[in-house]
């Protein structure tokens, strides 16, 4: 019955996360070594689990920029309506602008690896870290000091599903290529 509910509603049955995986103790120690500094990293875990459970079930992201040196929430984008996506406005870029100690987390409704948006904005915005936290659990960070050609990385992508990988490997692998001409670096939190 509510699943069917879930379901009318727009739910997305694919998206559900697992809420006791997400409050789990296993989960948190991803956070624990993700910065230098606990409060930073106590901050992005209760956000992470805030953003999956409003997100949950949904194709819509949520995202906090961070101050990484304090873990003071400088802006969010909560009310997101396109799907897996978050826009910039120029308020938000106005904010970011100038900051060199910024971490960014985001959602990632299908849990899969930084997209070339990603990487593009982390370099753009001049982030310290970005961070995706999974609907299924996974958490991934990643760094960029330049951008991807997104034309490019979707044709990388194109040709390894074309040689039979599924989504997830076919981007990893787009991406592994995309790191030798590219620094970038990208990586799954144990």
């Amino acid at each position: 019955m509510v699943a069917l509910e879930n379901q009318r509603y727009g739910r997305n049955k694919s998206t559900l996360i697992n809420s006791a995986y997400i409050e789990s103790g296993e989960y948190r120690r991803k956070f624990d070594n993700l910065t230098p500094n606990d409060e930073v990293n106590r901050v992005l875990y209760a956000k992470a689990k805030e953003m999956l459970k409003h997100r949950s079930g949904t194709l819509y992201e949520d995202m906090y920029w961070i101050d990484g040196d304090t873990g003071k929430i400088i802006i969010s984008a909560l009310n997101e309506q396109t799907e897996k996506a978050v826009a910039y406005t120029g308020a938000m870029k106005k904010v970011l602008k100038g900051r060199n100690n910024i971490i960014a987390i985001h959602t990632h409704p299908h849990s899969m690896p930084p997209s070339a948006a990603d990487f593009n904005a982390c370099y753009k915005n001049n982030y310290r870290q970005g961070i995706i936290v999974c609907h299924d659990g996974k958490v991934l960070c990643y760094t960029a000091e330049g951008t991807i050609d997104e034309k490019l990385y979707n044709s990388y992508i194109a040709k390894f599903t074309r040689r039979g990988f599924d989504e997830y490997k076919a981007q990893i692998m787009a991406l592994n290529t995309i790191k030798e001409n590219v620094i970038i670096d990208f990586w799954e939190v144990e």
